[in-house]
This record gives C-alpha cells, structure tokens and sequence, in this order.
C-alpha cells in the first residue's frame, strides 16, 4: 500500500531506533533528563533563541505560546484556514478562554494590511477584547504546503512591534520551508516572539514537538505544560530520536519536494484533473475532484481499493502529502493508480449520459 495521506505516517530508521535504545534518561520533571537538555540547547543554538522547551505535540505548542502570551477574553489575530483556526480553535477556547479574530486571505498570506484591517474592524476598548497576539503558520498546510515569505514575516514583526502586539508562527513543516529557500532557520526565528516546530513530521521522529522563543514566554509556558498534564518522567529515548532526527533528516526534505513536483507533473497531465506543478513549492499537492461527479472521500475509497491513500481534505479536494516513506517508483505507481481511477470515472458519467 503506498500512503501519501500525511507525513505524520514517517517512521523511524533503524538508526533512530538505535538511538532510541541508547538514549540517556533521567526525570525531566526535575530538569535531570540529559536528552531532553541536550535537545533544547541544539534547538536553542540552530535556531538562535533565548529558550526552548520540549513537548508532545505541535497543537500544544501552539497552545503554550497562546497562553502564555494572550490573557483571557482578549484577541489572537490569524488566517481562517491557518491550522490554529482550522483545527484549534476549540483548545484555544477551552484553555486560553482566548478570542480569534480572522479573516480569508486570497493567497494564505497573512500580511500587515490584513492585520491593520482586523485591529481596526472594531471597537476598542477597556471592555473590548485586544489584539495580544498575531499567529502565522509555515509551511502553510490548508494552501498547499505553501511557503510564508521571510520578507512578509519581517514586515509583520515590525508592525506588531509597534502595536505591542506578539508575533507567533506556527512552523510544523518550517523545515520544509527552510529546504526550499536556503534560508537559515534562525532567519525565520528572529523576527517572532515565539515559535513552533514538530519532529514527527517529515522529519520522521516519532514523536514531539518544540517552543522556542523569548525566555519569559517560554518560562510561562514551561508551567502551563505541567498544568496540562506534559509534566515528562524518562523521556529521553523521544528526545534522542528528535535530536537524531534533526541532525541527519533535515536535507532528506529535498527528495521530497523533488517527488512532490514530479508527481504532480504527472498528474497535470491526466484529462479531468486540475493540478498546476508550479504551485507545488514543498511536499503537498492539492487536486477537485468535481469534474468526475464524486466527492473526496468516494476519490480516496477508490484509489484504496488500487493500492493507494489519500486524504479526503475537504468534500470535493483531496490532499497528497509525500514523505520519506516513499520513493520515485511508489510515486510513479501512484499516478497511474489516479489515472487509472480518473478514466473508470470519466467511462461512468459518459454511460450515464
């Protein structure tokens, strides 16, 4: 079965596994797990940042860096389809008691007009919700793994400087981003306030995620994770992998976006299908599946059946992610199993007519 429904699926290399078994524990509860400090000062010296702290997942986070940042009843600032609206509003709700405000952006960047035009939406006030803190998020999922300009994170943090505004970025995929460009990964940290990053992603560790940022906002949320119920024992084997991870994993990000675009060259080609490779800046490819009279979920049921997974995204788009758990020929398999399915599509609706 080839699985291009997310890279979250990467498992770990027997090397990591390895490490794993090697790793040295101790109680991080009592700062004493010698993996767990050795991550976060790598993360602290390859990122350029004050403080990092070690967690489960990139939704706690993200959900750290709110609430420590953001005081109850008043506002973050984000895209609609930005991962902490689309999947997290309900956490910030519960644990933040936090206010989103967002707004659609024609290409997913969220830029400082967009901002501006939030803040300025409505009254402002003793009483009123105030914008405390700006989320951005790269890469961005929900438009194709696309790329958040460095310049357009530059201009943000200038302007919410002056608006005593925070300044977080949701950076999941920002390994695959920093692939992409060549752009040192403290480039990117240097204009947030804090910072998000996950391993078991394309990175391929299997578990965890990091917060970085300035050192008051990390020292908060160090008390906030405990508060959650991320208080870690003998961790150490989690952060072993992570810190493997980070070390050898990085540039196996660029075979990934090489196979992304390859795939979705091939996938341009086929009659029905609408897919632009040049929009195809990382590892993620987006295609309708309306022209065939059948939604996403009915597309991903048919592809299974052949041999391969995709991800229904939403009714009638479906989402491929490519991982290192594929290779050129699982991707060469994969387009044909989607022609394939596109040609049995294409048969019924001229039958049906």
């Amino acid at each position: 079965m080839i699985d291009l429904r997310s890279d979250t699926l990467t498992l770990p290399t027997q090397e990591m596994r390895k490490v794993i078994a090697d790793a040295i524990v101790g109680d991080d509860c009592y700062g004493e797990d010698g993996s767990v400090m050795e991550l976060e000062e790598y993360c602290k010296q390859l990122f350029c940042v004050e403080d990092a702290l070690f967690v489960p997942t990139g939704t706690m986070a993200n959900q750290l860096a709110i609430k420590s940042q953001v005081t109850e009843g008043n506002e973050v600032i984000t895209e609609t389809n930005y991962h902490i609206n689309f999947y997290e509003s309900s956490s910030i709700a519960m644990l933040s008691r936090a206010v989103l405000h967002t707004c659609r952006t024609e290409d997913g960047i969220l830029r400082v007009e967009h901002v501006d035009e939030l803040i300025h939406s409505k009254p402002r006030g003793s009483f009123y919700a105030y914008p405390q803190l700006v989320s951005i998020e790269n890469t961005i999922n929900y438009y194709q793994g696309k790329i958040f300009p460095l310049k357009e994170i530059e201009q943000l943090y200038e302007f919410t400087r002056e608006k005593n505004i925070s300044l977080h970025m949701d950076g999941a995929r920002l390994f695959n981003a920093h692939v992409a460009t060549d752009i040192p990964l403290s480039n990117y940290a240097k204009f947030v306030d804090s910072l998000s990053i996950c391993f078991a992603k394309g990175l391929g560790a299997p578990f965890g995620s990091m917060l970085m940022g300035k050192k008051e906002v990390i020292s908060k949320a160090r008390i906030y994770r405990k508060q959650f119920g991320a208080g870690f024992h003998q961790i150490g084997m989690y952060a072993a992998a992570a810190s493997y991870a980070l070390k050898h994993h990085i540039s196996y990000l660029h075979t990934d976006h090489l196979l992304a675009k390859k795939l979705a060259m091939m996938l341009s080609k086929i009659d029905g299908l609408y897919v632009d490779p040049h929009a195809v800046e990382t590892n993620m490819i987006f295609f309708h599946v309306n022209n065939f009279h059948i939604n996403s979920f009915e597309f991903a049921d048919r592809c299974k059946k052949k041999g391969l997974l995709l991800f229904p995204w939403l009714p009638y788009e479906v989402r491929i992610v490519v991982s290192r758990n594929v290779n050129e020929e699982d991707i060469c398999e994969a387009a044909n199993i989607i022609e394939a399915v596109c040609k049995e599509l294409t048969r019924g609706i001229m039958y049906a007519f």
